[in-house]
């Protein structure tokens, strides 16, 4: 009886460890996972007329990427890849005075970043 005692509290003591040493590295393994993948998100985001979007409307990018889920960012990203109004967009965000955000309906993607603006001025101290 001693040695299946012996034998089952090795196999735990054994268990334990592993799952000690194991858990940090998975944790890790997946924090550099999600850092390369926001990483490419915002590579890709820097190619389209959505991150100077965010800027005229004064988001902070960085901000954007972290608190947006990584799939509604490649919605947007769609979204803005296939506007049909990319010259008025460009005629738009070339301007230096920031326009109503209302007149910025053409915008595939304004109703979200209008969200994401009152948001960014709700949590901003006063």
């Amino acid at each position: 009886m001693d040695i299946i005692s012996f034998i089952i509290t090795f196999a735990l003591a054994a268990l334990m460890l592993y799952l000690v040493v194991r858990l940090p590295l998975a944790i890790m393994s997946n924090l550099r996972a999600g850092h390369r993948f926001r990483q490419g998100l915002s590579n890709a985001l820097d190619e389209l007329r959505l991150a100077r979007m965010l800027q005229y409307l004064g988001i902070n990018k960085a901000h954007y990427l972290h608190k947006e889920q990584g799939l509604e960012i490649q919605r947007q990203m769609e979204r803005c890849d296939a506007c049909d109004d990319k010259e008025r967009c460009d005629d738009v965000l070339e301007n230096q005075a920031p326009a109503d955000v209302d007149a910025l309906g053409f915008c595939a993607n304004i109703d979200d970043l209008k969200k994401m603006r009152e948001s960014d001025s709700d949590n901003r101290p006063s």
